[in-house]
């Protein structure tokens, strides 16, 4: 019986990716929330960029683990899961220090502030969230790989190369019948002597 199980459209990986984008959004709006509510033994480490990179990590690893369930082919997957991942950081980390300020003590954060937070600019902290597009992509392009190599199994032809009636790139050898066992003539073949006195 064959066992092939095709490739997943490209459709699906893009449903899946954009899903893993969504739920990375909120991993990284979350990071960013938490990190308001330190309390000062773990200011620091809240404040810090390793605190940061751990979030994009997780954001990537979020939209990685999307694309595990299908069976992509190319490089589409990749590309897409790791934009994805990016985008999930810029627009998760601003949400969540927008919410963190709203969230403490602080109030409603200023006009000048949601304009400085919101503004595009490429920085240290965008140049940290390549690794949540690193990880995304890596986790995507490992599922690639294997959904190429990982093979479906070919159906079994009799008298195949390494079938079970011949070796490895091996024609398939004759193996005449044995009698007996209740194994008929063979079709075709002689029927052995005459019947006496040419009777039926």
């Amino acid at each position: 019986m064959p066992q092939n199980r095709p490739a997943t459209s490209n459709g699906g990986v893009i449903a899946l990716i954009l899903v893993g984008g969504a739920f990375a959004t909120g991993v990284a709006a979350l990071f960013m929330t938490v990190r308001s509510y330190a309390t000062p033994a773990m200011l620091g480490f809240r404040t810090s960029p390793a605190y940061f990179l751990i979030a994009c990590l997780f954001a990537g690893l979020v939209v990685g683990t999307a694309v595990l369930p299908t069976r992509p082919r190319g490089p589409l997957a990749p590309i897409l899961a790791g934009l994805s991942a990016y985008v999930a950081m810029e627009v998760g980390g601003r949400i969540g220090v927008i919410l963190g300020l709203m969230l403490s003590a602080q109030g409603m954060p200023s006009g000048e502030f949601l304009t400085a937070v919101l503004k595009p600019a490429f920085g240290r902290y965008q140049a940290f969230e390549l690794l949540a597009l690193v990880a995304a992509a890596g986790l995507a392009g490992l599922r690639v790989l294997t959904a190429k190599t990982g093979g479906a199994s070919q159906p079994w032809r009799p008298g195949a190369p390494g079938g079970p009636f011949g070796a490895p790139g091996q024609p398939p050898s004759y193996q005449p019948p044995f009698p007996g066992g209740g194994q008929g003539p063979v079709p075709g073949g002689p029927q052995g002597a005459p019947p006496p006195h040419g009777g039926a």
